[in-house]
């Protein structure tokens, strides 16, 4: 199901995209992984073609070994040149991120799976936004 947003929100073009996860664990404040939806995603865009960055506040997690997949030490290494980011675990660092000067570039979307913007900010400060439910 998240996958099919993911290829809708990228008009199913995701081969050589960058996707960049801020989060990867169940949820914050462990790094537990059990039953994370990370553990799917992440390889089903990365067989897709897609370019994954991510950075998890407990490190670098030994279930995304691949070439198509990268761990960064922090957000902003992360998020550059992200043509998508999807904010996965509700970790506090995430809650209030300038996204504009983490990214780089103009045209990129976020997908917050935790919906922790505000739709309304986000579109003041033009950023193709979805968020879960809404």
């Amino acid at each position: 199901l998240l996958l099919n947003k993911i290829n809708k929100i990228m008009n199913k073009k995701i081969k050589n995209k960058n996707i960049t996860f801020l989060g990867v664990t169940f949820k914050p404040g462990t790094d537990d992984m059990r039953e994370s939806s990370s553990l799917k995603m992440i390889p089903a865009l990365a067989r897709k073609g897609a370019h994954i960055s991510y950075y998890e506040p407990t490190g670098k997690k030994k279930e995304f070994q691949s070439k198509n997949i990268n761990f960064f030490e922090n957000i902003k290494d992360a998020c550059k040149s992200a043509d998508l980011i999807i904010i996965h675990t509700e970790w506090n660092e995430f809650k209030q991120l300038n996204f504009k000067k983490l990214v780089g570039k103009k045209n990129f979307k976020i997908y917050d799976l935790r919906n922790l913007y505000s739709k309304k900010k986000m579109a003041k400060d033009k950023i193709k936004y979805f968020g879960v439910g809404r």
